[in-house]
């Protein structure tokens, strides 16, 4: 299925469109997408859940789709939604004052969790951050994507998201050295 995008200027006018395959998007995207969205809500199932309504939203959606950002950088907001929605309807979305014990024992009983010792202990870490920091962290080391496209798909300072950042590697740092 082919969608024509309107790709409009800095002056808002409209210039040439551009026609997006969405089987073409599926392809291209489905795997970055299904991990962005698995480390956060953990569960295999859980993450094809949510990958299904996001790409459900995404075809819904690429008509509208203005180009204000980068295609990738839209989707992945999109999941990054689905995920919150998904969370708070599971009543996930919660804090324990230390560690959340939510998180680990979601990862551990995924029967998908393959790791070994060393990335058991880097999830054991991640799970002394706050869940904010946690997320942040994961689409910026694991998914590499840039601050700015971080910023915008979460809908917050670009300064906010850096500061975030580097406070949890910071903490994850003198976890790892506290554990090794």
């Amino acid at each position: 299925m082919e969608i024509v995008l309107s790709s409009y200027g800095q002056d808002n006018t409209m210039s040439i469109p551009i026609t997006t395959d969405f089987n073409a998007l599926l392809e291209a995207h489905h795997d970055s997408l299904y991990w962005m969205i698995r480390k956060i809500v953990l569960v295999h199932d859980d993450a094809q859940d949510v990958l299904q309504n996001t790409w459900l939203k995404i075809h819904k959606g690429l008509p509208g789709f203005k180009g204000e950002s980068k295609i990738d950088t839209w989707m992945f907001r999109i999941a990054y939604n689905e995920c919150m929605r998904f969370l708070k309807q599971k009543k996930q979305h919660y804090r324990l004052d230390d560690v959340d014990n939510s998180y680990l024992e979601s990862l551990k009983a995924d029967s998908h969790f393959n790791g070994d010792k060393g990335e058991l202990a880097l999830h054991q870490a991640l799970a002394t951050l706050k869940e904010n920091e946690r997320h942040i962290f994961g689409l910026k080391y694991f998914d590499a994507l840039k601050f700015s496209q971080i910023a915008t798909m979460i809908d917050t300072n670009e300064n906010s998201v850096k500061t975030l950042y580097y406070k949890a590697e910071k903490k994850l740092k003198q976890q790892l050295e506290k554990n090794v």
